[in-house]
């Protein structure tokens, strides 16, 4: 009896050490099975959850807008600036040598006949320069007008400065309004100057009011002046008068007319030979500016 429960405890202990280490040893092999099952090749995997870190309003926002960036760069690219279109199209204008190769490009009011006799349907002469002067836009009408200073040569020393006009209307093709420029480079309104005359006329041409008349016309002291141009700061062609108050003479007090004292700017002037105040003194009187732009 002394021996036999020393003995008995011993082989419970030893079978449950046994019973341990055969646990822990199916365990071990159904891991491993389950993990051999996984990573074989014919095993469907299920896609793992990826899990981001929190966005930042401000990361978000600049992701946002890389990508709108990115999606309208088209959209972004300006269009060629129409002031390129119009310039090419003027040098090509003016080296051309006659009418028929000028009619596509043009805008006119004018019939044909008239300018198949005026300088339009001949050379002109070198062009010295050319300088980008202003642009008006009209959104009412769509149209765009792109004025240019041009300096032709005048003989052998001289310059004959002169202001041309090239319009794009809507989305046309760019055209040359050659109205003015048979007015002023052409001659029409110096040769309506030059002596009096019944008839009324309508120029287009480039004036600058001044507010002061120290001329021999009849009662200087009752009008203005107007010097019409070919250009801003030229020697004007001739000068007309208007009164004080006169249609023109309310539009320059009116702030918003767009007409003020001393500035250049390109019109369409009525206007007549007015003999009757003073017959001794004819003048010339500018009676309306039917447009400040050069509109057919």
């Amino acid at each position: 009896m002394r021996f036999l429960v020393p003995i008995t405890f011993l082989c419970l202990a030893l079978g449950v050490i046994y019973g341990v280490k055969t646990f822990l040893q199916k365990d071990i092999r159904a891991k491993s099975d389950k993990q051999a099952a996984v990573d074989s090749p014919g095993a469907t995997k299920k896609p793992a959850d990826t899990i981001l870190p929190p966005t930042s309003d401000e990361s978000f926002e600049s992701l946002t807008e890389d990508t709108a960036t990115e999606d309208s760069k088209a959209e972004l690219v300006p269009p060629v600036d129409s002031g390129i279109h119009a310039l090419v199209l003027l040098e090509k204008f003016l080296a051309m040598k006659t009418l028929e190769e000028r009619m596509p490009h043009l805008e006119t009011k004018r019939p044909e006949t008239d300018l198949a006799s005026s300088v339009l349907n001949a050379p002109l002469p070198e062009v010295l320069k050319i300088t980008v002067d202003v642009r008006e836009t009209n959104g009412i009408e769509q149209v765009v007008d792109h004025y240019y200073q041009v300096d032709f040569a005048d003989g052998e020393t001289n310059v004959n400065p002169q202001t041309m006009l090239v319009r794009i209307r809507d989305s046309g093709a760019p055209k040359v309004v050659v109205d003015p420029f048979l007015d002023l480079y052409g001659g029409n309104f110096a040769r309506y100057a030059e002596k009096p005359t019944k008839e009324a006329g309508t120029f287009q041409v480039i004036i600058s009011a001044g507010a002061f008349c120290y001329d021999n016309v009849p009662s200087p002291e009752k009008k203005f002046t107007l010097k019409i141009l070919a250009r801003e700061d030229t020697k004007e062609i001739a000068k007309a008068y208007f009164g004080k108050f006169s249609t023109i003479g309310t539009m320059l007090e009116d702030e918003t007319s767009g007409l003020t004292y001393a500035q250049a700017k390109a019109c369409t002037l009525f206007m007549r030979w007015n003999m009757e105040e003073d017959p001794e003194k004819p003048f010339l009187e500018a009676l309306d500016i039917k447009a400040l732009d050069w509109n057919p």
